[in-house]
């Protein structure tokens, strides 16, 4: 629907430059009224080739710009929520670098995995760690972070 607006008013717009064009570089007189009038018709043209809402169904039109606006603000919220995850995921595998250098460890990958929770918002949920298991790291991740042992996945450079 919407791109069925955005076509007719490209139509009316590119309709309205031309005649501007073809009008600025017609000679005076006689033929510059025929060409007034020409685009005159074009224009109008391009005005009646919108599709208006119908006599016999006029909300039918309404109810279709209507779903179109709640699938783009679905779409936009899901986007949304997909760049909070994308970002609660990076900043919890900086905070896990970052934690493991103030211990003396080093890592080959970190990556975290986030979950909507039942209160509305993104939460770490696993974690997955390039390295020989540590106690020390495991705890903070677990205390800071919220991420429990059972969904820490430690891979050490062995297999």
């Amino acid at each position: 629907m919407l791109s069925a607006l955005r076509s007719w008013l490209l139509a009316i717009v590119g309709t309205s430059l031309v005649c501007a064009l073809v009008r600025a570089l017609a000679p005076e007189g006689m033929g510059k009224k025929v060409i007034a009038a020409v685009c005159g018709f074009a224009l109008l043209g391009a005005l009646m080739g919108a599709r208006l809402p119908s006599a016999e169904d006029p909300l039918g039109d309404l109810e279709g710009f209507t779903q179109e606006a709640r699938d783009f603000a679905r779409r936009a919220q899901e986007e949304g929520r997909n760049q909070t995850r994308s970002i609660i995921e990076d900043k919890c595998e900086a905070y896990i670098w970052d934690k493991a250098a103030g211990l003396g460890l080093t890592l080959t990958d970190v990556s975290v995995t986030a979950a909507w929770s039942g209160e509305g918002f993104w939460v770490p949920e696993s974690c997955q760690i390039g390295a020989e298991p540590d106690a020390a790291l495991a705890a903070v991740i677990a205390s800071e972070l919220g991420i429990p042992p059972e969904r820490q996945t430690w891979r050490t450079t062995d297999g």
